[in-house]
């Protein structure tokens, strides 16, 4: 069995006030085109479809007409879970219509974990689907309070009645203890909460996940990757797909399927007069000049050349680059736990574990609502 592997498409996604939908068009046009030449047997996809919760409506239509050439036209069996920037119940709608044109979508987060079954030459695969896992709702839906993470995600898969003579395969989004991020999917928690340990997914053959940018493994576990570089973090990134192709039971190899993008995503650095000697280009770029006196008009100067830049850095010119509080970069501290600087500072106390899920929670919908990093 072959199934393509991918997530984080951020459907309407903008960058620098610059919309991304028509570079997003592009890639899964080349994506449509691979699919209509070599179909997998299944398609994953890892959450994160959209970039928030009320997507613009091109990207709406843009998923719709995807999904319709693949699933109407190629008939390509197709598996999607919620990632937390999409609007669970709106990524739900009609599940249980289009389950039988064999698109599973499993949006919102229930008790028990969705299995799709799939068979070949070798017996059957199981595909569990867990859409993204909120602690505040779960705690609601098991009306216990977890200690973090991984014994809220232990309690999911526990919960599946796995045969391990069979092959598994696991669908989710998720931090995984020991991946690395990008600042395109900045956490919610810097202190750990959010953070999963790899080992108790060690019973699934393949763990198909979403949430970090960077494609990378961690045993089992597989990230695919975002769809294009969302941040000028990621510009070393290779993005692409996973194409896995399963035999019997514990032979498995995984390819990287990478695909033309429109434009790419580039830093430059150097001093002004040098980089206007360059050849011009229409990729997506921050300019970093390393010149130690200011330049007039810069930023007009550079796009008459470069019409796509992005963002443009003097940090040669700066006395003092780190804004802080106190002992704390602020640039780079996740937003809940600011919040819990913000109220020991104010209270003279810290945040209660129940009164911290419930700030998660609400930073969690602000994201959801606006798409863009808090």
């Amino acid at each position: 069995m072959k199934f393509v592997h991918t997530a984080d498409w951020h459907l309407g996604k903008i960058i620098y006030s610059n919309y991304m939908t028509l570079d997003q068009k592009y890639i899964l046009d080349n994506f449509l085109a691979y699919l209509s030449k070599t179909p997998p047997d299944v398609l994953l996809i890892a959450g994160d479809l959209y970039d928030r919760g009320i997507p613009p409506s091109e990207a709406v239509n843009l998923l719709n007409e995807v999904l319709s050439k693949i699933v109407l036209g190629l008939k390509i069996p197709t598996l999607i879970i919620s990632g937390n920037h999409d609007s669970d119940e709106r990524l739900e709608f009609l599940n249980g219509i289009l389950s039988n044109m064999n698109l599973h979508i499993e949006g919102t987060l229930k008790k028990e974990v969705k299995k799709i079954t799939f068979n070949d030459e070798y017996g059957p695969v199981n595909f569990f689907m867990l859409p993204y896992v909120d602690s505040q709702k779960a705690g609601d839906i098991f009306e216990t309070n977890f200690e973090d993470k991984t014994q809220l995600l232990k309690h999911y898969l526990d919960s599946i009645d796995l045969d391990e003579d069979e092959r598994n395969v696991l669908i989710a989004h998720e931090y995984i203890k020991g991946g690395l991020n990008s600042e395109s999917e900045r956490p919610l928690t810097i202190g750990g909460s959010e953070y999963v340990d790899p080992d108790i997914f060690e019973k699934f053959d393949y763990v198909a996940l979403g949430h970090l940018h960077r494609p990378q493994k961690i045993k089992n576990i597989y990230y695919s990757g975002s769809l294009l570089k969302y941040s000028f973090s990621e510009a070393d990134h290779i993005k692409g797909m996973n194409l896995v192709e399963m035999k019997e039971k514990g032979n498995i190899k995984v390819e990287k399927l990478s695909f033309k993008t429109a434009k790419d995503m580039k830093i430059i650095r150097g001093s002004f007069d040098d980089i206007m000697k360059m050849e011009s280009s229409e990729d997506y770029l921050q300019i970093i000049l390393e010149n130690t006196k200011p330049v007039y008009d810069a930023i007009n100067k550079l796009r008459a050349k470069f019409p796509n830049v992005l963002s443009l850095d003097f940090p040669n010119l700066k006395t003092n680059d780190e804004i802080k509080t106190r002992d704390y970069n602020i640039r780079k501290i996740s937003p809940v736990d600011l919040f819990k600087l913000f109220y020991q500072e104010v209270k003279n106390q810290e945040l209660s574990f129940e009164e911290k899920q419930i700030v998660t929670s609400i930073f969690n919908g602000l994201q959801k609502t606006s798409g863009d990093d808090i």
